[in-house]
């Protein structure tokens, strides 16, 4: 209801703008053919160029335009996304910023990766509270040169999570997937050398030693902050997802990545928006990730 009420109508409006740059896009390149056609059929020389230039202002000022296009379609949407969200019982307080990023040291903070990547860019940044639980989140797209080829590779692109339990908690762990663990291996050894063993026989959850590999601090009660209904919900979280996901813990900080190779609700250009399936998507990819806080919010 909210979709058809609220979000479809703006989908209109953004989809008319897209349809107005495209004609506009098509009758450029006519002209332009036609132009061409006429400098070969009667060589009309300077005066083509002369012809020419308004043209090229025009096309200038639709590649601006397009790109303006592309910058407004995913807060309009978003905006109205959190306005319905702000309205759900658990949630409160959530406000999207497009340009702001997750701060690269909270990415660096959560011993996850390896501790200042080469190349870090985030956006699409969001805030808000679950539960009692504060929470931001945003696109981050990391690389790190590789130690194999002396090139930048990806080590990380996906929404990145932190939060703040409400409640004292002391201990530092990293859960990493365990199918990927050898690809990940320079940043397990760096954890390592931070003081971190593993703790994998501290987990009696099997299903979960079979999906993620655990580290912690020594000296840390990893069962006091990975209880056996957290260890249940990320397990089921796990399994409805093809993508890795990350989790760590440093005392009352909490860290969530899940990876994913696209751009959430960025616009398509030469074809329509106007789609339920393009907005219950990056919706349900959202609500997931809120879900996972409220689990932690709710098992601690």
């Amino acid at each position: 209801m909210f979709y058809n009420t609220t979000i479809r109508p703006e989908l209109y409006r953004l989809e008319r703008k897209r349809l107005r740059l495209v004609r506009g896009i098509f009758a450029s390149l006519i002209v332009v053919v036609v132009l061409l056609i006429s400098f070969v059929v009667f060589d009309l020389g300077f005066l083509v160029f002369l012809l020419a230039m308004p043209i090229i202002f025009y096309v200038g000022s639709l590649y601006f335009r397009i790109e303006k296009f592309r910058q407004a379609f995913k807060p309009a949407i978003i905006s109205l996304l959190m306005e319905f969200l702000n309205d759900a019982p658990n949630y409160r307080s959530l406000t999207y910023d497009a340009k702001h990023p997750i701060g690269r040291d909270r990415f660096e903070r959560s011993g996850l990766f390896r501790p200042m990547p080469d190349a870090y860019y985030a956006e699409d940044y969001i805030k808000g509270i679950v539960g009692e639980m504060a929470f931001e989140m945003g696109e981050a797209y990391v690389r790190e040169i590789s130690a194999s080829s002396n090139r930048l590779e990806v080590v990380f692109s996906g929404l990145f999570v932190h939060a703040n339990f409400n409640e004292p908690t002391s201990g530092q762990i990293a859960v990493w997937p365990r199918r990927n663990i050898r690809r990940l291996k320079r940043a397990v050894d760096a954890y390592v050398s931070d003081g971190g063993i593993n703790a994998d026989i501290e987990i009696m959850n099997s299903g979960f030693r079979e999906e993620f590999t655990v580290y912690a601090e020594s000296g840390t009660h990893v069962a006091g902050i990975l209880t056996p209904p957290m260890q249940d919900a990320l397990l089921d979280f796990a399994r409805s997802q093809e993508q890795d996901i990350f989790f760590a813990v440093h005392n009352q900080d909490l860290f969530i990545g899940v990876a994913h190779d696209y751009d959430m609700l960025e616009p398509q250009f030469f074809k329509s928006n106007l789609s339920f399936a393009i907005i219950r998507k990056f919706y349900s990819d959202i609500t997931l990730m809120l879900g996972v806080i409220s689990d932690f919010d709710q098992t601690h």
